[in-house]
């Protein structure tokens, strides 16, 4: 009987489907809601907005996924709520990419477990990926984007100084920062693997003190509008995003692993490119694209594909993408993917006419001995 998909990666240890909901998917909801609803829209406007200054803007989305351990469907309420507060479309897509794929410990654990020049490359190629993916996208929407901008700039009545922010804003972006703090302290928390006993009362004592804290620095009616945009993101996502993962569930129980080796074998550009498509479309949990790769690198996969998967696995997926569709449409949804998939296929192209033979870590260090 033959090795299946799912005996490698199982779709289903994804925290939507386990007590794991509480500590990972809830508290990504929780920020996405309060970005919403604490962040002035201003701030959003002058650091990510369609005006904004363009290398601020990039840096700023491409690094701030570092410190968050979120997959690629657990990162669209957040691009949501940046997008919605009338970030560019850009920087919106800079930071859905960057946001699941450049979180420090998948570094750590690519660097320990697949080996130091792909994780090399991997380090590289997603910062490279996010910007380029950013800057294309504002390219190729640059009209729509500047009837948006001038949209928001006009509905919200945005007054800049010349120092930044207008000055009623900076009152308002100290209290909500402060709250976004503590809930970046909840998802970095959630995501951390520890005896359920320690982290669920932990992580409830942090919402209590996050909850208490947002109606002191705020009101309860803040309070009550952050619950209600957490509750309309969630409605609007997870009756799309649980089908969907259950159908990549489903048909991982069925694709022999020998298919999905015959056609990533190799390091040719129909292989790499292949790679890329089945790491945008494969659904993984936070993670396991790494110990995906590294078995299949140990099947004999080529470095190539391997590279490819490792950088569209994180920030790809075809639950995510359905998801995006439902909230920015088919259209944009399609030139986000596909661009990501050519950037990552280019990417991995250039990776093969330097790397040789894989050969694992472990191997390596023996041989230093």
């Amino acid at each position: 009987m033959g090795q299946h998909l799912s005996d490698i990666v199982n779709v289903l240890s994804c925290c939507i489907f386990t007590p794991k909901i509480l500590s990972t998917v809830l508290p990504a909801f929780l920020l996405a809601g309060a970005v919403s609803v604490f962040v002035p829209k201003g701030a959003v406007l002058r650091y990510l907005g369609p005006g904004a200054n363009r290398v601020t803007a990039y840096l700023v989305s491409s690094v701030s996924g570092m410190i968050l351990s979120i997959c690629s469907c657990n990162v669209v309420p957040l691009f949501l709520s940046i997008y919605r507060a009338g970030a560019g479309i850009g920087p919106a897509f800079t930071f859905l990419f960057a946001g699941p794929a450049i979180n420090v410990l998948s570094f750590i654990m690519v660097f320990k477990i697949v080996g130091w020049r792909m994780g090399v490359w991997r380090v590289g190629g997603v910062f490279v990926i996010s910007l380029c993916v950013g800057v294309i996208s504002s390219w190729v929407y640059r009209r729509e984007e500047s009837e948006r901008a001038a949209e928001f700039l006009g509905s919200q009545a945005v007054a800049m100084t010349d120092g930044g922010v207008m000055a009623m804003d900076r009152g308002e972006m100290k209290r909500g920062m402060a709250v976004l703090i503590m809930l970046l302290a909840l998802v970095v928390l959630g995501s951390f693997t520890m005896p359920w006993q320690i982290q669920v009362p932990t992580m409830v004592v942090l919402m209590a003190i996050t909850v208490f804290a947002a109606a002191k620095l705020t009101s309860m009616d803040h309070v009550r509008e952050w619950g209600s945009e957490t509750w309309t993101l969630f409605k609007t996502i997870m009756p799309i995003l649980i089908p969907c993962i259950l159908v990549i569930a489903a048909l991982a129980n069925y694709i022999d692993v020998k298919i999905v080796y015959h056609v990533v074998g190799k390091n040719t550009v129909p292989n790499i490119f292949y790679g890329s498509v089945f790491g945008g479309v494969m659904y993984f949990p936070i993670l396991s694209e790494i110990a995906f790769t590294k078995a299949f690198l140990k099947l004999g996969m080529a470095t190539g594909p391997a590279l490819a998967i490792l950088l569209t696995g994180p920030g790809l997926s075809l639950p995510g993408t359905i998801v995006l569709a439902r909230v920015i449409g088919w259209k944009k949804a399609g030139v986000y993917w596909a661009i990501v998939v050519v950037l990552a296929t280019l990417v991995a192209i250039v990776f093969t006419w330097q790397m040789g033979q894989y050969m694992c870590p472990c191997i390596t260090m023996g041989q230093g001995h």
